[in-house]
């Protein structure tokens, strides 16, 4: 199956380069959990499409959901790195993180082969460069809104001359976007930018999830979280189009580490409340 490319046909490091992506130098001492997935012989076929150079190319697209990037030492880690290396322990390659600057960035270059595995969140944007698994995680996508704001509820959001920020490219940006009929999105380069156009009620609300929006709102003392949701959020194992066996090999991972206790351990050792194991 043909795939779509976003970028043009340059050398691996121009593209690289372009994307705001930089494969990382080091590699953090592997998390080891006590729940691990069933060992798994892939076939050759599925080996072959998920390390064609024989590493797992992890993409970190750098967000605070799945894939965080450590302010001081510069590590790349969180669910991405744990799912990550236990695929790549299972396949018996090494594991190399590779860096994006945003997911919207990812997206962009998703059809180079410049990535073999990610977890983000499924949506019709994307579908033209990836296929996934079924969902690994599940929480709520939120609002969060000012301080002595008078709405209560998602519903309140959806009204003529509210303002909502979001992210671009986020997932929640996407969902938002098509989720309002009658509020405005107004998309922002970054969640520094969201923020301090809440704080200077360039926006009413925020759209985010129920997992993150208690750190974004500790920058805005007297900000809330909206009790309710405007929908669902999973997580999924993203693979570059059109790579079958791959596929089939990550939907049986996913399966397994259900089914293992491992994804209950990565939610465990992420200290974060609001995440569930998606039901099966």
């Amino acid at each position: 199956m043909n795939r779509r490319t976003f970028a043009p046909k340059l050398d691996r490091r121009t593209i690289l380069k372009g994307a705001g992506l930089v494969a990382a130098s080091q590699i953090a001492a592997p998390f080891v959990v006590s729940a691990r997935a069933a060992a798994q012989s892939p076939s050759a076929a599925a080996k072959a499409e998920l390390a064609p150079t024989g590493k797992l190319r992890v993409a970190f697209p750098l967000n605070a959901l799945t894939a965080p990037k450590n302010a001081t030492t510069g590590e790349l880690g969180g669910l991405t790195a744990d799912l990550g290396r236990e695929l790549a322990r299972l396949l018996g390659v090494p594991y190399e993180p590779v860096e994006f600057a945003t997911p919207g960035k990812f997206i962009e270059v998703a059809g180079g082969d410049v990535w073999d595995i990610t977890l983000l969140s499924p949506d019709p944007a994307r579908v033209k460069v990836a296929d996934w698994s079924a969902p690994v995680f599940e929480l709520d996508y939120t609002y969060l809104v000012p301080p002595n704001s008078k709405i209560m509820t998602s519903a309140e959001v959806d009204r003529p001359g509210i303002r909502v920020g979001a992210v671009r490219g986020d997932s929640q940006e996407l969902v938002v976007s098509r989720t309002l009929k009658n509020g405005e999105v107004v998309r922002f380069e970054g969640w520094p930018a969201t923020m301090e156009a809440l704080k200077d009620g360039k926006v009413d609300a925020v759209a985010g999830n129920r997992v993150t929006l208690p750190t974004n709102a500790q920058q805005l003392p007297g900000s809330r979280i909206l009790d309710d949701r405007f929908g669902k959020q999973v997580l999924v194992l993203f693979v570059p189009k059109g790579k079958a066996a791959a596929l089939a090999y990550v939907e049986e991972f996913v399966k397994q580490s259900i089914a293992s206790g491992l994804i209950q351990k990565v939610i465990d050792r992420s200290g974060r409340p609001g995440m569930k194991v998606a039901a099966q």
